[in-house]
């Protein structure tokens, strides 16, 4: 992977990174509508929305999140971030932070009805560090696709 970077990348590999951001920009801005329609985004109607859940309930909201933090918004971008310039530690952070907080996000949802309802601030607080954490590998993946200067060997 070292002799691979996005920096050094052909016009067309940009262009599909690019492509993808985007469309990974937009699947996580219809996200945050559709929550913020059940919840306006505030903990209190998050506490009271997932409080009245039951099991198979949760279940189907968890079946119908994971995939898309766990594999759309987070696995793709991070997957290419390998591929850039950036040093091994903001590599290791991307490769564990947000798959972590994805399962902190879904374990509170489920902690809510069952044991308090003060875990709906975590999973706001976790909805958070996820919309900040794809924000921030937005950034650098485009920094490093079009800003950075290729290193020449």
């Amino acid at each position: 992977m070292s002799d691979l970077k996005l920096s050094s990348a052909s016009l067309s590999t940009k262009l599909l990174v690019t492509s993808l951001i985007c469309i990974i920009g937009m699947i996580y801005l219809t996200l945050v509508v559709h929550i913020w329609i059940d919840t306006e985004l505030k903990p209190s109607l998050v506490a009271e929305a997932y409080g009245n859940m039951e099991y198979i309930e949760l279940t189907d909201h968890a079946h119908f999140y994971l995939p898309y933090y766990g594999l759309f918004l987070f696995a793709i971008p991070v997957i290419m971030l390998m591929f850039s310039s950036y040093s091994e530690i903001v590599k290791r952070f991307f490769a564990v932070f947000p798959f972590v907080v994805v399962v902190i996000d879904i374990a509170s949802m489920y902690l809510i009805p069952y044991l308090w309802k003060g875990f709906a601030m975590v999973l706001w607080l976790a909805g958070t560090c996820l919309g900040t954490s794809l924000f921030i590998l937005i950034v650098l993946l485009m920094y490093d696709v079009w800003l950075r200067k290729p290193i020449l060997r």
